[in-house]
């Protein structure tokens, strides 16, 4: 019990309280009591699983309208894709319990003052940018909602007009962010109803925040990691070795880059936790960010004269591509991070090393030479290459809808 007050007194006190924050709100900080995460599962269960219940019902009733059913899908995926996300995090909750012990374990680690200042900056980094990327992301649920109920109430003299000849399903969109069916009236029930379908959007976006703000955390420690890395060994002859425990000879440069393999081992161990904590999820959100792309977009074309519709669906397209983009940017932060070793153990002066010490600094040459990428269901790599084919095949789909309308 001491090591765990220890463990979330430290995470408290660092650069990394944001992630401790976020996981222990969705009951995945590893070190809280199984009861308490029970609990916090409970809730979720009963709050999204009862708005995806309402969420599917309403989509049956819409069943016999193919364009109807299309324009709902990317909004019935949504709460799909966050589910899987969070069942997969409780199943890998020891991997993720793994990196926050690499981290700490790291921060705790003996090195030198300047390695100690370049991870700092990498952590305080990706702290600012956490608590950037959480409200930019948490507003945007706000934004939708309010157009929505803005929406019912510029056109709620029309839409009370329409009623007569509109089907119950169709009615249940007026006002409404997603076709729903709670099997009461609507009109009579609206603000309960809305309020319900809020919080299961705003809970499911909340999911999303906590799944990337840890990838963010997780991006930055293995870039902080690396540029530590290619510090060492560009000075492998500059400074003297703080860590004895990793002093095995007299010759400076040998310890050093001895600590430089095993400081290379972990951040590739760190990268191979990571993948099995994210490349399954990451493979099917981006799958679902091709579909709902193409679907939002097909939705603002055909809905140019409906100023408010036009507006909800692009704040909805918004959130889409920055989350697209943010996935692939932190990946190809890593590869870049990983290439630049290569570039350091050359420029390193391995012309004046023992014979020992150059063959020791060739193992990290080879091994870096291919850079490190985190990749989705092991197919692709996420990387701006990715991002690339993902709009472009997400412009393919639209264009599919186009000339099927």
């Amino acid at each position: 019990m001491d090591n765990i007050d220890q463990f979330d007194q430290f995470f408290k006190n660092s650069h990394y309280n944001i992630v401790r924050s976020l996981l222990s709100v969705s009951g995945l900080w590893p070190f809280h009591t199984l009861r308490r995460r029970c609990a916090i599962y409970l809730a979720m269960i009963l709050v999204l699983g009862s708005g995806f219940t309402f969420e599917v019902l309403g989509v049956m009733d819409i069943w016999h309208d193919s364009f109807e059913v299309i324009d709902a899908l990317p909004l019935l995926f949504f709460p799909v894709v966050n589910m899987i996300k969070m069942i997969y995090a409780v199943y890998t909750l020891q991997n993720i319990k793994l990196l926050l012990i690499n981290m700490q374990e790291y921060c705790l680690s003996p090195k030198s003052d300047k390695e100690t200042k370049i991870y700092n900056s990498h952590a305080l980094y990706g702290q600012k940018f956490g608590y950037i990327y959480t409200g930019l992301v948490l507003c945007h649920p706000i934004i939708f909602q309010s157009l929505t109920l803005m929406t019912r109430l510029i056109n709620k003299k029309e839409n009370e007009e329409k009623n007569a000849s509109s089907t119950e399903a169709q009615g249940a969109q007026i006002g409404l962010s997603y076709h729903v069916n709670y099997m009461v009236d609507i009109d009579t029930y609206y603000v309960p109803i809305f309020i319900h379908t809020a919080i299961c959007e705003m809970s499911y976006t909340f999911l999303i925040v906590v799944f990337d703000v840890l990838y963010i955390i997780s991006i930055e420690h293995c870039c902080g990691l690396f540029e530590s890395l290619r510090y060492r060994l560009e000075n492998a002859f500059n400074f003297e070795n703080n860590n004895n425990n990793l002093t095995f000879t007299k010759n400076l440069s040998y310890s050093n880059i001895v600590y430089s393999i095993q400081r290379h081992t972990e951040t590739m161990q760190f990268i191979v936790i990571m993948k099995s904590v994210y490349s399954l999820p990451l493979f099917i959100q981006v799958g679902y960010l091709v579909l709902a792309l193409s679907i939002v977009g097909f939705q603002i074309i055909t809905n140019t004269e409906n100023i408010n519709q036009v507006i909800k669906h692009t704040a909805y397209m918004n959130v889409l591509l920055i989350n697209i983009f943010f996935e692939n940017w932190q990946g190809q932060k890593i590869i870049d991070s990983s290439e630049k070793v290569f570039e350091s153990a050359y420029n390193a002066e391995w012309y004046n090393m023992p014979v020992a010490t150059r063959k020791l600094l060739i193992m990290i040459m080879m091994t870096s030479k291919k850079p490190l990428m985190l990749t989705i269901g092991k197919f692709f790599a996420l990387s701006y290459i990715t991002f690339n084919a993902v709009i472009r095949t997400s412009s393919s789909y639209f264009m599919l809808l186009r000339s099927v309308q």
